[in-house]
């Protein structure tokens, strides 16, 4: 009976534990993201704004440049950079994909935990095509985006015409960069986010 008792106390230790392991992560970010709307780090780090309320995004439906749906399995449960190319990718386009590929590779053994997608209106044609391929071969590529989804990245003060990029975290929240972020501050940002969230 005792043998029992001692058996069953196990179990259920062994399940309380289990479900902690699950809830501490999530509970984690979201105490992050907390402290980083009101404190310190405040409504923006070193360059980039965080949308407050935070407004979780769910990053599905996307087709690649073969008009396949696009497999996001590489995408979930990591810290992803979001650029948009209208009428191709102009000057500002390449600028925002040369920052997020900068940075992504500037934080060495921490690159699995981010991703990077570019959101054109239209297939690459043959000349961008081989240039992304060339010098963003880590990039993942959709041909628009539903207008749901769309509409989550548009706000007062950021939208998606090219003139912002955006890092999601790995539960959905949103933060935007001017065009013109310095590098270096992006990278300090993403570094920072990183080191205090252990989801992702």
């Amino acid at each position: 009976m005792g043998q029992q008792v001692e058996t069953a106390g196990r179990g259920r230790r062994q399940l309380i534990m289990m479900i902690t392991l699950f809830l501490v992560p999530p509970i984690a970010a979201w105490l992050a993201w907390q402290y980083l709307g009101e404190h310190g780090v405040g409504v923006t780090t070193n360059n980039g704004t965080l949308v407050s309320p935070a407004r979780p995004l769910t990053i599905q439906g996307l087709t690649g440049p073969d008009g396949s749906p696009l497999s996001l399995s590489e995408l979930r449960g990591r810290w992803l950079y979001v650029v948009y190319g209208n009428n191709g990718c102009p000057e500002a386009c390449q600028q925002q994909l040369y920052v997020t590929r900068q940075a992504r590779i500037a934080v060495n053994k921490d690159i699995p935990r981010v991703r990077r997608l570019l959101v054109l209106d239209d297939s690459p044609d043959r000349a961008l095509a081989s240039k992304l391929a060339e010098e963003h071969e880590d990039l993942v590529i959709a041909i628009g985006m539903p207008e749901a989804l769309r509409s989550e990245f548009r706000g007062e003060t950021f939208n998606t015409d090219g003139g912002q990029f955006f890092l999601v975290d790995p539960l959905g929240n949103l933060m935007f960069y001017p065009s013109d972020a310095v590098p270096r501050g992006v990278l300090r940002d993403l570094q920072k986010l990183l080191k205090i969230s252990q989801v992702g």
